[in-house]
């Protein structure tokens, strides 16, 4: 666990130290011991800030993130929420020091490297708004843990909720105490068991405070944290398959079916027509969101629309059927050509002349031996939603890694390569697969990429 407990003349809890301040030379000790509660300075109080430095405070502020983005301040501004998230996920990234008017213009807004600060003010003008929505936010919610920006600042602090103070009594405990406050001394009897009543009520503070930051710490299965972002969702999960319609469309929205088609013609339509290996990928995730206790919304590429992807988190299936998945294709650093009408490969930008991850769809399909899928978790940065995209060149590519993403033992082979705080991050990895007879076999990893 990442939370240090130390006990001594010094108490260290998550980055905040308590220490009583017990003087043990004459009348300092007797000044000491009789100051009143209201004196007392309160633990991580709402007017004391924090640095978060566990997994678990870190998820604490997400999760508070994540009530702030969905109030009625935030929830109808998605240029104010994109500021917000942005300003905060990096801070909680160890990256705050980037939070510069110019980067946030450039990484937010779209901004060329070389714009003018000085004429464009629309990084200023939507963090001056962002604070005050985050203030009419915290009218409504005074006791909540509170994210805040300073004025002339872009990184945002952090502070405890106001019930998470404790005022002990009669010993007065500061935050980072002065150097000679930390001395250690022989103290007469009495003084001795003060002392100790002060240690026990700082240790009760400790034991309150690291029961609130583990409410939310990472889950010990690795396969739950990869489907976190999807299961935390309150919204229904969208389950959006592909079909024969995918990758003809020329944009990638629904076309209505026409109300003239006879009953044998709708099912017999590329809107209607999915392939059964992608349907046993979507029953496959079915189960496991099941299993887990998400609502689920089922639509094919088709039905899908734009506003269905907005509300909520997504799980596409398919690659060349999909024409979602492939609007997510070209930003990603492992992506997919078709440098002639039958040959399709996944290429890695940072290797472009890497041309072995391909499939020729020309061969017979019994003597395929290979396959290969791209794996995607991410934040679409269109639709703000977790997206999980399970894209194989062919059907036995998606099938294999399907078969890997709800699988617990494979879920694990990719937290072992996986960077520190992997189940944070978004991803995307290639896999493998050997394909027998029509069979694909068990996905592994050739690459991935984290960030």
């Amino acid at each position: 666990m990442d939370t240090e407990l130390k006990l001594g003349p010094e108490i260290r809890l998550h980055g905040a130290t308590l220490t009583a301040e017990i003087d043990s030379v004459g009348k300092g000790t007797e000044m000491a011991a009789q100051k009143t509660s209201e004196e007392a300075v309160t633990l991580h109080s709402s007017h004391t800030t924090f640095s978060p430095v566990t997994e678990a405070e870190r998820d604490q502020i997400r999760d508070q993130l994540l009530r702030i983005l969905a109030s009625p301040a935030f929830q109808n501004s998605k240029r104010y929420a994109a500021v917000l998230r942005y300003i905060v996920e990096q801070t909680l990234e160890g990256e705050g020091e980037r939070l510069k008017e110019r980067t946030i213009g450039i990484e937010v807004f779209n901004r060329t490297p070389d714009y003018d600060t000085a004429t464009d003010h629309a990084v200023r003008s939507a963090v001056t708004e962002v604070r005050k929505r985050l203030g009419q936010y915290y009218a409504g919610a005074p006791n909540e843990l509170r994210i805040e920006i300073q004025p002339g600042s872009y990184v945002p602090q952090f502070r405890l909720p106001e019930e998470i103070a404790v005022r002990p009594e009669p010993l007065r405990f500061t935050a980072d105490p002065p150097e000679a406050a930390q001395t250690e001394t022989t103290l007469p009897a009495p003084r001795r068991t003060l002392r100790w009543v002060g240690l026990a009520a700082a240790l009760a503070v400790a034991v309150a405070a690291l029961l609130f930051f583990t409410q939310t710490a990472r889950s010990d299965d690795p396969l739950v944290d990869f489907w976190k972002p999807i299961l935390s969702s309150s919204s229904p999960v969208l389950l959006c398959i592909g079909n024969v319609q995918g990758g003809t469309a020329t944009e990638p929205y629904p076309t209505e079916l026409s109300p003239t088609l006879t009953l044998r013609q709708f099912h017999n339509s590329p809107a209607s027509t999915v392939n059964v290996y992608d349907a046993f990928t979507l029953a496959r995730f079915s189960g496991l969101l099941d299993a887990h206790g998400a609502r689920i919304r089922f639509a094919s590429q088709s039905d899908a629309t734009f506003t269905d992807l907005q509300n909520g988190p997504a799980v596409l299936v398919g690659l060349l059927n999909n024409n979602w998945t492939q609007r997510l294709m070209p930003k990603l650093r492992f992506t997919v050509e078709e440098p002639t009408p039958d040959k399709v490969v996944i290429v890695d930008r940072n290797n472009p002349s890497n041309r072995d991850w391909s499939v020729d769809y020309s061969i017979p399909y019994l003597n395929i031996t290979r396959d290969y899928a791209l794996v995607l978790r991410m934040v679409d940065p269109k639709t703000e939603q977790p997206v999980v995209m399970d894209a194989g060149i062919t059907v036995f590519g998606t099938s294999a890694a399907a078969l890997f993403l709800t699988n617990p033992n494979d879920i694990k082979k990719l937290a072992a390569i996986a960077p520190p705080g992997w189940e944070k991050k978004n991803m995307e990895i290639v896999l493998a697969t050997d394909v027998i007879q029509g069979r694909s076999g068990p996905a592994t990893i050739l690459a991935a990429q984290f960030w």
